[in-house]
């Protein structure tokens, strides 16, 4: 005798193929919704951070009143400089010129010196350099060259005749001196400023 199993009928409601569909559209709306909102509270922020760092009307007004000033006031003060303010302009700009030290070569030299007191022959060899005025250097260069062969020779001369306790001095102030005077003498005008000796050095022979 076979026995029937009892059928369990199932309470829950089915959902139909209609309300399915309507349901996922529905979540599909709302996904849609959300990203809709999100984008407008970014917007939202970013204008209210642009509104917070961005000037005021009243603000703008004021730069571009202090900006037109600061010109207006550079205008006025070029227009008023007179041809007596432009000359002292270029006057500053010669003294500048004028007091600008500028270092020319003036050689090297090899001076054999005979010093009578000691009966000894003395080799000095150095190498000579000189500072000139900036807007002195073409004139002194010119001269120079023209009268190299004198300006030499007087530099060999007042070596050679310096005494010992001259050479011996550690900064030859008094053989500078000569030079100094002498060239300027040569040379008609105040042009070379300072002597400048490199390389000194004497030997007794």
């Amino acid at each position: 005798m076979s026995q029937e199993t009892p059928e369990v009928e199932n309470n829950e409601p089915q959902e139909t193929p209609a309300e399915t569909t309507e349901n996922t559209k529905k979540s599909s709306l709302f996904g849609k919704l959300k990203i809709v909102i999100c984008v407008l509270v970014v917007v939202v922020l970013e204008c209210a951070a642009a509104y917070c760092f961005m000037p005021s009307a009243a603000e703008s007004a004021a730069l571009v009143g202090r900006s037109k000033e600061s010109k207006d006031a550079k205008d006025v003060k070029e227009e008023t400089k007179g041809p007596h303010d432009k000359d002292k302009e270029k006057d500053k700009e010669a003294e500048k010129e004028r007091n600008e030290q500028i270092e020319v070569d003036l050689g090297e030299f090899n001076v054999t010196a005979f010093m009578p007191t000691s009966n000894t022959t003395m080799r000095i060899d150095f190498h000579l350099y000189g500072t000139v005025a900036g807007a002195d250097q073409k004139e002194f260069m010119s001269r120079l060259e023209e009268n190299l062969h004198r300006f030499r020779d007087q530099v060999i001369v007042t070596v050679r005749s310096a005494e010992i306790t001259e050479l011996t001095d550690a900064g030859l102030g008094l053989v500078k001196r000569k030079i100094l005077d002498k060239t300027n003498r040569m040379m008609g005008k105040q042009l070379l400023r300072t002597v400048i000796f490199s390389d000194f050095s004497f030997i007794e022979q």
